[in-house]
Formats: structure tokens, C-alpha cells, sequence
């Protein structure tokens, strides 16, 4: 499809095309970001746009170029077009450069060595943030040109990875450009939308040619030698052809020494089928037809390889790929074909028992030969069927290899065939689930069903339903699989008899750990998960299943609201461990347990250790949870800021990654946040932004749902709305058997607002009840908002005495927010009865700790108040940081800490660029011009860090 010319050919026809390419060149050489998406039906041109690309450089410049390409045969192997990328750097092999592994860049080894035997990661993002930072510190080198061609092939590893890439490439000098093909529509694999949206506008279509540079490409490749071309011709050439330059050069080169009329003819007859013909001419010789079928299902192997499989000796393998190259039929340079039509040409014309038989072989001369499980298991998936034992051997060990690099659809797809051939195989079912788990949670669960029915004997449906329970959460379905763990125990109380070993007892500590978890998350079944509590044995926590099921223990009492102390004692028997050989479940129950019982310190210290360790597993989710979970923790000591910054940084952590829909908890802290800063409609607004279906069916996300709501909507003056909501609370708490009073403290906020609406009457019923709940918890926050309650109901001077003794108490917790509630309403009951300069105190110790803490609208409460009362105070402003965005608080923390822009980059999960732009914002909002100025600030203001 190209003029010829000194050098490489230019191209007919795409000018347009390959400027627009080049521009992309040359803003990588320029510093900046470019992406280009290039699309298009099979041999339109998109490969040889791709080629004249990587041939250009922009005067002057130094860019590196990095290309891969997907291939059919390896489209199923894990992370395959990125060690093509990568390959020439020589890091899979331990030859390449160790500072481009440098930092977080150390990830990227299970991605680029084939036979990794590091530590699984927990799932593929470690293994994306790993090749982000490769890939940064590469453009620290030099700028860098990405292509990757034909990427309806690329497998789904190298795919997650660009994505990836392509959401963090501002600032970067990088330019990525991909070519994928099309149908006939013009249409994107499904698989292949994600990347065609976040690309967006830089998407080209390859449109086929027009007549007259099918005449210009004609006259230049074929033995035309005279323009024009007749009018008979070039419309058989263009209706043959269909605008594809590789048709119209094959069916040039196809014509020989013919006249024009004849050529005509030639054109009508070879139409386009010209590739089978081409196949059909050449690929003829037993030899040839040997290699060409041997690398149309093996691909560019070794000689000897190709040798074994094709029964081709190796000097005539050789002479059998020269002679494919020289009739076009392979590319110049490398054991592969032309173009991907000519290997489907070549296979089209196999017998089906011939290909199947070709592909069993293939599998095994690759075995043989020593390559990796996953090239292997790649030629297994084309067969009908696994028919031999090292079949299934051979995909097991490659859903092992996958596995090591976070591949679960890649192991899914090597176990699914091994299932088909060992149906009974619970094991091999378990394992598919494990893999279905974070993409396909359904089918994960309906596999695990039918593992049940096939479970041989009671420990095995033992482990069956813990993984089924686990599994179900993601679906939303955990009472079903409480119900079927409380089967099991009730099985396994029958068998104790018989067996009672240590395998059987932490088998068992399994079961109830996972009925613990399962069991409490969904209103529907906390109480009877409860009542089997009190039947099980407290553990010692010598185990990880030990400490699981002591750390649910240690939720299910909290629930229970009966005693403090003893749930405090249970979560720091969880926690005697290090965090790191914890689950995640273990170390956020646990801390969450703290914060209701005051111990908030204790709790917030628990949960940085847990964000610490996420940032050195390069784990966001787990991240994206902590500091989630802490938001809440922020939120009861005051630090409004704090609690903004934790809550916002795990709503953009989640947003760019597949879990954004799981952000209940951040939400709703950001919406309190917002609240109390004195912007209800922005918190109403973000809770009418969540889209969790079936909230109001959940244990403890639904009840703070409520109580945020109902604050937000008492600001707006919705008073009714904000007591149905309180009342709605107190309602399902209790219906689920919820009884501790600080979960949800609804009976204190509504009693307050009743008081304030002239219904303090109506309110003692539920304070009698939150006084009762509250004494038995026994915290000081709890007997603080107690007190609270019944002195807003309390008439006369009893009313002031109760509320003075709730300051008392409320001192001496960690409940900053209640405590300026209670010297709000403090102050206000002794300005009515009539001692305003009693009235000034309160009321000054209210207005001051609230605009300490960033609560804005209790500071302007507590203001007017004070005027009310013939005080003074200035209007609450706030914190000198106050101008910051959230995000550009936790980078300016990290920064007065000293850290570099690459380590606060990795520290919160966001790109070099992104930090380079909250340090500018930064220091042009608060008039510094350097780090050394934002440390005299910052030393002045209190900065959550992290």
C-alpha cells in the first residue's frame, strides 16, 4: 500500500492518517501526553500506518520506542503483549537495568518474567500499579512511543494494564498508540469499549480507498506501467479489493504479464479470495504446507520446534520459511505470516480433524520443549476437548503461573476446559470460583452451589460453604450463605463425636469465622447469627482462622451493646499480631470495635499501620478501605479535615478502578462532613448519588445512611422528614436485633429535635431506652450523649444540670462533636432561664472548639447565641489550610514531611502529575513559593496525613 521510494515506501492515500499519528510523536518529544486509537476492518492499513510511525522520529529527538502486537495463539496468556512490550529491556531475564525497578516499579516482575515464583499478589492491581511505574521511570529516560497493534487480540492482562496506563498518562512524556480491528460496521469488540471511552475523540477510522489511490497503489506495486488505469480495471480492482490496500496489491501482484483487458478478467476472477489463492499457489509443496500449518497454530517458534511438529527436517524448515517470505506469504525477518488473513487462509483450508489433531501435537512438542505452562495451554483452549491427562495437568499449572500475576480471567479460562473433563473435581471447581470471584461473582457463587451437591464427604462442603459464604457478599447474597454455613455447623456438631483433631477444630473455627462475617452483614440475620455466638467457644487467636472468627466475635458483641471493655479486650486480642499476617476483615473489625467503644487513638493507629502496609503491597483496595474506615474515625474526634481528606481520597481511588460502585462508607462520612461544615443540600445530594442496591437491607451502612440523612435534612429545615428518618432507624435497629446505643445514637438526635420543636414529651419513651442501652455500653461518650438527651427534655434548672454534667462526662472522651452539641445546648438553656453571662462561657467554648474542629454551622450556632447573650466573638474562619482542596491537603502533608513527588505520588495511589498540579494549586493559594513556605503553614494548622 505504499509508493516506492528510497527507504520505506510512502503510503497511498493515508496522509491525513499519519500526521495524525506523527503529531502524537511529536508531543511525546515535546513532553507531553498523546494517545491515538486507530480503527479499521482487517487489511485496511492500520499495521502499516503503525510501521511508518516507528520509523519516524521528529528532528532532534530521542524516543524510545516500546511495540508489541496481540496474536490470536496468544491471546489467553497472561500479560503476553507485555513482556513483548517490555521484552527488549531485558528485566523478565534479571539483564536489564535495576533502577528502571525501582519503587513501586517492582510490581511489574510477575508481569515480566515467565516462570515468576514471587509472592501472589492479591489480585492484578499490584501487578498494573508495577508496570505504571516502569513505565514512568522509563519516561524519566527519555520520551516514550507505546504502539500496540491489533489489539482485539491482546490479552486481558496487557489490556487491564493499558487501561490503566491511559487513566495516569497526564504529564507524562508518552505516546500511546493502538490499532484494533473492526467489523464491517466499523463497530469495537466489546472488550474493547473501555479503552474506545477513555480514549475518547482520538479515535480515527481507516476508511478504505478511494479510486484514485487504488489506481496510484495499482501502477506502483503491480506491472502496470502506464497511468491511467482503464476504467474496467480500476473498477474491478476497487469492487474486488474493497478499498484494502493489501487486496489491491495482492491482486496486482497476482496478475503477471497480462494485458489490460485481460488483467480485468484476472481481477474478476481471483476477487477476494486473492489470499486462499495466494495460499493455494505457494503454500503447496508437502514441506511448505507442513511449516506454514505448524506456525499458523504454533506461531514463530524455534526451528526445532517447528521441525518436531511439522515431521519437516530442521535444514528444510528453513528452507521452507524462505520460501514462504519470498512469495509473501510470511514477512520479511520473522517465522510469521504476512498478515493474519493468510495464517486464517492457511488454517481455512485444514480438515477439522487434521487442525484438531495439528493442535493436540503442537501442545505437546511446546510441553516437550520445555516452554511455559501458559504458552501451551493457549493451543489446548482451541481444542474441542481435554481428551488427555497432561491436558489438564498442563492448563493447571498454567492457572497457577496466571494466578502469580493476578490474572484471574486468565485462570478462569485455563480451568473452565479441565472442568469440562473432570466435572466431579470439587477442587478444580473451588478454584474456578476463586478466579470467577472479582469479575464474575454470580457464576462464582453458581459454581460453588453445584461444589456443595458434589462435596464427597463433611469437611470438604465444610470448605466448600465458607467459600460460598465469602463469595455471596459480593452478590449481595449473604443470608443464604449464613443458612448454609449454619447447616454445616449443625452437621458438624453431629460429627464431633467422631472427630475432634486439630484439623476438624480449625475447620470448624473456619465455618464460624465465615458464618460471623456472612451472618452479620445483612439486617435479616444478625440475630440469629448472635444467638449461634453464644454457642460457640471464644478462641485463643493462636491462628489466622482464630483471630478471624475473635475479631467477629468481637463485632457481634459490640452489636449486642452489652459492656465496652470486654469488646475491647477481644479486638486487642486480634490485633496482639502484626496487621500484616491479618485479613483485612480482622483488622477493620477490630478497629471499627474501638472507635464505638472510645479507644478512637488506639483504632486510628490500628488502621495506619493498615494503610502503610497497603501502600507497600501496593494494594488500593485494601487502601482505598482503611482510609475509608478511618474517615469515620476523623469524624467523631472533630478533624473535620481529616475526616474530608480520607473520605475523598478513597472515593478518587475507587472511581478509577472496577470497585467504584463499593463506596457506601466514604460517602456517606464525606456527606456527615459536608453536613457539618454547613452544606446540607451537597450532603443530601451525595447520598442521593449512592447506588448500592438493597441498602436499606444492610447491618451498619444502612443505619448510618439514616442518621446522616436525617441531620442533613433537619439543616434544610425539614424537621418531619429528619424524625421519620431518626424513627426509621431506631425501627430496624431494632427489628435486627441491633442493640448498642452508639451505632446509630437516633434516640439522642431525635430528642433533641423534638425538645426544640415543643415535644419534649414525645421524646422520653426513646431517651428512657438510649439511657438504659447507654449505661450498659458504659462509655463516656455514651453516658454523655445520655445525658445530653434527657437535659434537652428536662425542664427548669434540671435541664442546665444534666447538660452541665454531659460536659463533664464528654471531656473526657474522644467525642468532639457531641461535646460541642453539649456545650451548645448548655449555653442555650441557661440564656433562657435568664443568666446570659453564664450563658457567654458555654456558648464562647462551644463556638471555639467548633471552628477549631471545621464544624462551621455549629460554630455559627453557637455565635449567634453568643451575640444573643451580649458576647463578642469574630466570625469562626477557620484553618489557614481552608483554601486546599482534600486532595491537595494529603499532598501538601507528605510534602512538608519531606517527601519527593514520586514517593507521594506511590503513597496515595495517584500519578506524578496529579501531584505536580496540587503543589502548584497549592502554593499559589496559600502565597508560598516553595516547600520551605508550606512548612511554615502547615507547622501552624493540623494536617491529616495520608
Amino acid at each position: 500500500m505504499s509508493d516506492h521510494s528510497p527507504g520505506r515506501r510512502r503510503l497511498v492515500g493515508r496522509d491525513v492518517e499519519s500526521a495524525w499519528l506523527a503529531e502524537a510523536l511529536v508531543a511525546a518529544a515535546a513532553g507531553e501526553p498523546a494517545v491515538r486509537l486507530l480503527v479499521g476492518r482487517a487489511g485496511i492499513g492500520k499495521s502499516a500506518l503503525l510501521d511508518q510511525l516507528c520509523d519516524t522520529r521528529p528532528p532532534g529527538a530521542d524516543v524510545r520506542l516500546l511495540r508489541a502486537r496481540g496474536r490470536e495463539q496468544t491471546a489467553d496468556v497472561s500479560f503476553a503483549v507485555v513482556r513483548d512490550l517490555f521484552g527488549p529491556l531485558g528485566l523478565g531475564s534479571g539483564a536489564g537495568s535495576p533502577e528502571l525497578l525501582e519503587g513501586g516499579a517492582r510490581w511489574s516482575m510477575s508481569a515480566l518474567a515467565e516462570d515468576f515464583a514471587g509472592a501472589d499478589p492479591d489480585n492484578v492491581y499490584p501487578v498494573l500499579h508495577g508496570l505504571y511505574w516502569l513505565t514512568v521511570n522509563l519516561t524519566t529516560q527519555a520520551p516514550l512511543l507505546v504502539v500496540v497493534d491489533d489489539l482485539q487480540w491482546c490479552d486481558d492482562g496487557s489490556l487491564a494494564f493499558l487501561a490503566f496506563l491511559l487513566r495516569r498518562c497526564a504529564g507524562l512524556p508518552l505516546a500511546v498508540v493502538l490499532a484494533t480491528r473492526t467489523d464491517e460496521t466499523g463497530t469495537l469488540p466489546a472488550r474493547l469499549a473501555g479503552i474506545g471511552g477513555q480514549i475518547g475523540v482520538d479515535v480515527k477510522q481507516v476508511r478504505p480507498l478511494g479510486r484514485a489511490d487504488i489506481a496510484r497503489l495499482a501502477v506502483a506495486r503491480g506491472p502496470l506501467d502506464a497511468e491511467p488505469l482503464h476504467a474496467d480495471l480500476l473498477d474491478a480492482l476497487a469492487e474486488a479489493s474493497g478499498g484494502s490496500p493489501l487486496l489491491v496489491e495482492r491482486l496486482v501482484a497476482e496478475l503477471g504479464p497480462v494485458t489490460r483487458e485481460q488483467a480485468t478478467g484476472r481481477v474478476h476472477e481471483l476477487g477476494r479470495e486473492v489470499l486462499d489463492r495466494l495460499v493455494e499457489r505457494h503454500v503447496v509443496a508437502p514441506d511448505v504446507a507442513a511449516v506454514a500449518s505448524a506456525v499458523a497454530v504454533v506461531g514463530a517458534e524455534a526451528t526445532d520446534v517447528l521441525a518436531s511438529l511439522s515431521g519437516v527436517p530442521a535444514g528444510s524448515v528453513k528452507d521452507a520459511v524462505d520460501i514462504l517470505v519470498r512469495t509473501d506469504v510470511f514477512a520479511p525477518g520473522r517465522t510469521d505470516f504476512r498478515h493474519d488473513l493468510l495464517r486464517s487462509a492457511v488454517l481455512r483450508r485444514l480438515p477439522e480433524d487434521r487442525l484438531t489433531e495439528l493442535r493436540r501435537r503442537g501442545a505437546r512438542v511446546l510441553s516437550d520443549a520445555g516452554r511455559p505452562a501458559e504458552s501451551v495451554a493457549a493451543v489446548l483452549l482451541a481444542l474441542p476437548e481435554i481428551s488427555e491427562p497432561w491436558m489438564a495437568d498442563v492448563l493447571l499449572e498454567a492457572a497457577t503461573a496466571a494466578g502469580h500475576r493476578g490474572a484471574q480471567p486468565a485462570v478462569a479460562r485455563y480451568l473452565a476446559p479441565v472442568l469440562q473433563a473432570r466435572p466431579h473435581d470439587v477442587g478444580v471447581r473451588m478454584r474456578l470460583a476463586a478466579a470467577l470471584g472479582q469479575t464474575a461473582p454470580d457464576e462464582a457463587v453458581r459454581q460453588l452451589r453445584e461444589a456443595l451437591d458434589l462435596a464427597p464427604d463433611l469437611p470438604t462442603r465444610a470448605r466448600v460453604a465458607v467459600q460460598l459464604a465469602m463469595t455471596s457478599l459480593a452478590v449481595q447474597q449473604a443470608p443464604e450463605g449464613a443458612r448454609i454455613l449454619q447447616d454445616v455447623l449443625d452437621a458438624l456438631d453431629t460429627a464431633a463425636d467422631t472427630d475432634s483433631g486439630p484439623e476438624a477444630t480449625e475447620l470448624r473455627t473456619h465455618v464460624e469465622a465465615a458464618l460471623l462475617v456472612a451472618g452479620l452483614d445483612e439486617k435479616s440475620t444478625v440475630a440469629e447469627t448472635i444467638a449461634r455466638l453464644r454457642r460457640m467457644s471464644v478462641p485463643a487467636g493462636r491462628t489466622p482462622a482464630e483471630r478471624q472468627k475473635l475479631a467477629m466475635m468481637t463485632v457481634a458483641k459490640a452489636m449486642e451493646g452489652d459492656g465496652a471493655d470486654a469488646a475491647v479486650e477481644m479486638a486487642r486480642r486480634v490485633l496482639l499480631v502484626d496487621e500484616a499476617t491479618l485479613g483485612g476483615w480482622a483488622v477493620l473489625a477490630s478497629s471499627l470495635v474501638l472507635r464505638l467503644a472510645d479507644e478512637v487513638e488506639e483504632s486510628t493507629a490500628v488502621l495506619d499501620r493498615l494503610v502503610t502496609q497497603s501502600r507497600r503491597q501496593a494494594s488500593a483496595w485494601t487502601y482505598s478501605l482503611a482510609i475509608g474506615t478511618r474517615s469515620a474515625n476523623q469524624l467523631l474526634v472533630g478533624d473535620l479535615a481529616g475526616a474530608e481528606d480520607d473520605a475523598q481520597a478513597a472515593l478518587d481511588v475507587a472511581e478509577q478502578e472496577a470497585w467504584r460502585g463499593n463506596t457506601v462508607v466514604p460517602t456517606i462520612a464525606l456527606a456527615s462532613v459536608r453536613h457539618l461544615q454547613g452544606s446540607p443540600e451537597e450532603a443530601l445530594a451525595l447520598l442521593d448519588g449512592l447506588s448500592r442496591p438493597r441498602l436499606e437491607d444492610f447491618a451498619w451502612e444502612y443505619h448510618l445512611y439514616l442518621m446522616t440523612r436525617a441531620g442533613a435534612s433537619a439543616d434544610t429545615g425539614d424537621v418531619e422528614v429528619a424524625l421519620a428518618l431518626y424513627r426509621r432507624c431506631g425501627q430496624s435497629l431494632d427489628a435486627a436485633g441491633i442493640a448498642n446505643p452508639m451505632l446509630a445514637p437516633w434516640w439522642a438526635h431525635a430528642a433533641v429535635l423534638l425538645a426544640d420543636t415543643g415535644r419534649a414529651a414525645a421524646a422520653r419513651g426513646m431517651v428512657e431506652l438510649g439511657e438504659q442501652s447507654a449505661a450498659r455500653w458504659g462509655t463516656a461518650r455514651s453516658r454523655g450523649l445520655a445525658l445530653i438527651a434527657r437535659g434537652v427534655i428536662t425542664p427548669g434548672p434540671g435541664g442546665p444540670e444534666l447538660l452541665d454534667e454531659a460536659v463533664a462526662v464528654l471531656e473526657n472522651s474522644p467525642a468532639r462533636m457531641e461535646l460541642i452539641l453539649a456545650y451548645l445546648r448548655l449555653g442555650r438553656a441557661v440564656l433562657e432561664l435568664g443568666y446570659p453571662e453564664a450563658a457567654r462561657e458555654h456558648l464562647r467554648h462551644a463556638a471555639t472548639l467548633a471552628a477549631r474542629c471545621g464544624a462551621l454551622r455549629a460554630a455559627t450556632a453557637a455565635r449567634e447565641l453568643l451575640v444573643r447573650a451580649g458576647g463578642r466573638m469574630r466570625r469562626p474562619t477557620g484553618s489557614p489550610l481552608d483554601p486546599l482542596t482534600g486532595a491537595e491537603r494529603r499532598v501538601v502533608a507528605l510534602a512538608v514531611d519531606g517527601a519527593r513527588n514520586r514517593e507521594i505520588a506511590e503513597a496515595l495511589f495517584i500519578t506524578l502529575r496529579t501531584v505536580e498540579v496540587h503543589l502548584t494549586s497549592a502554593f499559589r493559594k496559600l502565597g508560598v513559593a516553595d516547600r520551605a513556605g508550606l512548612a511554615q503553614i502547615v507547622s501552624g494548622a493540623r494536617v491529616r496525613r495520608g
